[in-house]
């Protein structure tokens, strides 16, 4: 459900070698990383912060500190008491 036009989050992601992979709730970042290695064939995965993120229903592509304003925005965050250092976890919002 959206409050206003903001769609929400409903994928985790992480953008490798200019794609994004994601992966449905309730699904984790780490979850995206073993698609990662599995799909491409690397043997790790070495992403930065602003290359693990969220996608929302639109497939819009919400860095960790955009995602966080925007679960904010559509009621999504779990536990504000929870959050950390400025940005969205998968555990915050499922």
């Amino acid at each position: 459900m959206s409050i206003g036009s903001l769609s929400p989050i409903t994928h985790v992601a992480v953008r490798f070698n200019d794609r994004v992979f994601s992966l449905p709730k309730p699904n984790r970042h780490h979850h995206v990383l073993w698609k990662i290695i599995a799909e491409t064939g690397v043997t790790s995965v070495d992403v930065r912060d602003d290359d693990q993120g969220f996608l929302d229903e639109t497939g819009q592509y919400l860095d960790r500190r955009k995602a966080l304003a925007r679960a904010r925005s559509t009621g999504q965050v779990k536990d504000e008491r929870e959050i950390r250092m400025g940005m969205l976890f998968s555990e915050d919002v499922w």
